[in-house]
């Protein structure tokens, strides 16, 4: 063990205060990850810290050791599915683990995974190609409502400049969760609002409250809907055994939608980034897989030693918090599934649907990236656990003589998506 380097130490002590975060960003918390690999952060029963870099095996050991490590996630401990609602999510899941704890990769047949995969590719292919399309014609004069702004206060709507993550990552990901998650066709609007405005939240305690207030509103409603018209999906099961409490149904779809939905739109909007102006060329599942190296939307996990263990040669005694730091993109050949979308307590059951929505998404949006230029005006943001692009503006290529293609070529680089920097200013 070695003295906590100051990145990791921030990044130890945001575990009871988000707001210290981007201060492990802003002392170099991806560089240095970048350079030595992941980590394990241990905060001792008397307040010390020790800490070890144990790399991609030994933390996944850690990730994936139920019985010794719980997992947390926004401070409260997560309790284990019913076995009806993992059978429920079976039915929902393609791949999703035979147990709380089980890996991954167990679950439905391989086919059926496919056939499934395949349904949600291609549904979300054609939204983002229609997106992506209509973005193409207000680009160049159309200006369709759907891309008008907000309606300011005593005035009409305004043309906003198009941008890939409102226009297109945001909707398409909330519709297709939506769908997942079985919200009726009634609520299928206010739940889409809902994504947005949570994708839109700055650090403003306020509207981080009245965000949290009308989820809770929403999932009243929707537990009232599937109370009276039950169907064999996860919120029924949720509102079955929730019966008299909105607030535990609340919690565990808050933590499905914003695991589900930040991480999903933060990978989409850097897939969009970086697809090449030809398009993918087939090279879709290659492009994902280095995005998620590189830019992993989600940065940490949290575990509770749950009995006395030992990880990377230290004894680790029961109740000391771990911090499990995997963000370390080029640190392992290969594929690193276990790094996003496949790491954590429940092995991320939703890791094949992100990546089968990613996939049409890239391909839906692939015929328009050739006529489009990504100006260098992209915001980011970071929280406590994840971090991703706020915005992606897109401008229209200039064509040459009788639409002969591209009067000029893309700037140099257009399409390498460096890091995100750490925003404190988006942070929450």
């Amino acid at each position: 063990m070695n003295a906590v380097p100051a990145p990791v130490a921030a990044l130890l002590d945001a575990w009871d205060d988000s707001s210290l975060y981007p201060a492990a960003l802003r002392a170099g918390l991806l560089p240095y990850l970048g350079t030595r690999g992941p980590c394990v952060a241990v905060r001792t029963l008397d307040g010390g810290r020790a800490w070890a870099v144990t790399g991609h095996r030994a933390l996944r050991e850690a990730a994936l050791r139920p019985r010794d490590f719980s997992g947390e996630l926004l401070g409260t401990a997560m309790s284990d599915p019913s076995p009806e609602e993992i059978a429920l999510l079976r039915l929902q899941l393609p791949g999703l683990s035979c147990g709380p704890h089980a890996r991954m990769r167990h679950g439905l047949s391989a086919p059926l995974r496919a056939d499934m995969a395949r349904g949600l590719s291609d549904r979300v292919r054609e939204a983002t190609a229609a997106r992506t399309a209509a973005l193409s014609r207000a680009a160049a004069g159309a200006a369709p409502t759907a891309l008008l702004s907000r309606t300011a206060a005593g005035a009409g709507p305004q043309p906003a400049a198009a941008d890939l993550v409102r226009d297109v990552v945001v909707p398409v990901v909330a519709d297709a969760l939506g769908e997942l998650l079985g919200v009726p066709r009634g609520l299928a609007e206010e739940f889409r609002s809902w994504c947005v405005d949570s994708s839109e939240m700055a650090s403003d305690p306020e509207a981080e409250e009245q965000a949290l207030r009308a989820f809770l509103h929403l999932c009243t409603r929707l537990r009232r809907h599937r109370t009276a018209h039950p169907s064999d999906d996860l919120p029924t099961s949720l509102a079955t055994r929730l019966t008299s409490s909105t607030g535990g149904f609340a919690l565990n779809w808050v933590l499905l939608v914003k695991a589900g939905f930040g991480a999903t739109v933060s990978a989409g909007a850097q897939l969009l980034r970086a697809l090449p102006g030809g398009g993918a060329a087939g090279g879709v599942p290659a492009l994902l897989d280095e995005t998620l190296r590189g830019h992993p939307p989600i940065l940490q996990a949290r575990r509770t030693a749950a009995r006395h263990t030992s990880l990377a040669g230290r004894d680790i005694a029961a109740g000391e918090r771990v911090l499990l730091v995997f963000a370390a993109p080029g640190q392992a050949s290969g594929r690193v599934p276990h790094t996003v979308f496949g790491h954590g307590r429940h092995a991320c059951p939703g890791a094949p649907w992100a990546r089968a929505l990613l996939t049409g998404l890239a391909d839906g949006a692939a015929p328009a990236a050739a006529r489009w230029h990504l100006p260098d005006t992209a915001s980011t943001y970071a929280t406590s656990f994840s971090q991703g692009l706020r915005t992606l503006p897109v401008e229209p290529v200039s064509r040459g003589p009788c639409g002969a293609g591209p009067s000029s070529p893309a700037p140099a680089g257009h399409h390498a998506a460096p890091r995100c920097p750490a925003d404190p200013r988006s942070a929450r």
